[in-house]
């Protein structure tokens, strides 16, 4: 064994020694973790909990901080005041809320109109006969949830599943903004706490890293804000002009919606053609309703082969069909929130590989 043990070579059997002890403490390691799943269940769960309500808060900040900032340059134009901060954010939520406000009061006055226009006998006629032929409208859509291999008992289910994922939503909304206050109020002090925590722990020049892709993501971010805003702005327009020449009934309000929900990807064009067939139907208006729905159509197509790409590219640097291809890879890995996100990340990927093309350029 000796002369076994001399004849070995102690780098590769030291390199063999670390090799295996790696191995047995991986094997203890998730051992253990297999061993307390539950555990970490429960732990991801709270986490998962407590993330939501803070990246929800960290988006209103993002977007709310240039309007606070206005405010609170208004009141400290000559002196510090320190309840300055306060009034602006405070300023800022109402003035959301009071936009908010004004657009469901508008679309309630507007249904309340439009359904006004109904003919009140026949509302009444049909609520006769359905509350006659409740028992065969029980049937029908027992039956029709069975053709789809459904019970009563598991869309009930569903409606309650779906009931607890609005209140979660709510929730999460709730705790955003608390967060989202704190994070207005307090954002400097945290962003010098974090900012120091990380230069101790990686060392000053992940620091500076660090800050320069912060510094970039902030760029490319604002910029494409900007650029959906922008782009909400023109189809807003547009969809007015258009449907008021055509002839559909509350063709600004239409208008107004289209554009708020263009900012969101698909929500523009389904928020357009609801509001589209709600105004026109109780007023039989088809020739309105078939005008208004073929030129929202056509606005659509244009913003979002031509309009739209052609904006996000001139505001973050990207060509119109990189804008394209992330929207739909973002759609097709993350759905309705990797659209959201799809084209500043894609933007902020592309100007790290094109820093990446120019080094080696130089070095070689």
């Amino acid at each position: 064994m000796k002369k076994l043990w001399e004849s070995l070579d102690k780098k590769y059997v030291k390199i063999c020694g670390y090799a295996s002890a790696s191995v047995i403490i991986t094997i203890i390691i998730l051992g253990l973790l297999y061993s307390s799943g539950g555990f970490w269940v429960r732990l991801w769960t709270i986490f998962t909990a407590v993330l939501k309500p803070v990246v929800i808060g960290g988006i209103i900040s993002y977007l709310l901080s240039p309007i606070v900032d206005k405010f609170e340059g208004l009141f400290n134009k000559n002196k510090n005041y320190k309840w300055a901060r306060y009034v602006a954010i405070l300023l800022s939520f109402l003035l959301i809320i009071a936009f908010i406000a004004l657009v469901v009061v508008i679309i309630v006055l507007t249904i309340y109109k439009n359904i006004s226009a109904v003919n009140l006998e026949t509302v009444l006629g049909l609520g006769d006969l359905i509350e006659q032929d409740t028992q065969n409208l029980y049937q029908s859509v027992k039956d029709l949830l069975a053709s789809a291999g459904l019970s009563i008992n598991q869309f009930s289910d569903v409606i309650i599943k779906a009931a607890i994922s609005v209140k979660d939503i709510i929730t999460g909304l709730f705790f955003g903004i608390i967060f989202s206050i704190y994070f207005m109020l307090d954002g400097r002090r945290i962003k010098d706490y974090w900012k120091r925590a990380f230069a101790i722990i990686t060392g000053k020049k992940n620091e500076e890293r660090a800050e320069q892709f912060w510094h970039n993501a902030d760029r490319i971010f604002s910029g494409y804000l900007r650029g959906q805003f922008i782009d909400a702005a023109i189809v807003c327009i547009l969809t007015g002009i258009v449907f008021t020449i055509v002839g559909v009934p509350e063709a600004l309000l239409i208008a107004l919606l289209v554009g708020i929900g263009n900012m969101i990807p698909y929500v523009g064009p389904i928020v357009g053609y609801c509001a589209v067939v709600i105004v026109c139907l109780p007023t039989a208006s088809y020739n309105e309703l078939l005008a208004g729905l073929i030129s929202l159509f056509v606005i659509m197509l244009i913003d979002g082969n031509v309009i739209n790409p052609r904006l996000l590219s001139s505001n973050i640097k990207i060509h119109p069909l990189l804008v394209v291809a992330a929207l739909i890879g973002g759609g097709a890995l993350g759905g309705f929130v990797g659209m959201l996100v799809a084209v500043p990340v894609a933007a902020l990927i592309k100007l790290y590989f094109d820093r990446f093309l120019d080094k080696k350029e130089n070095d070689n």
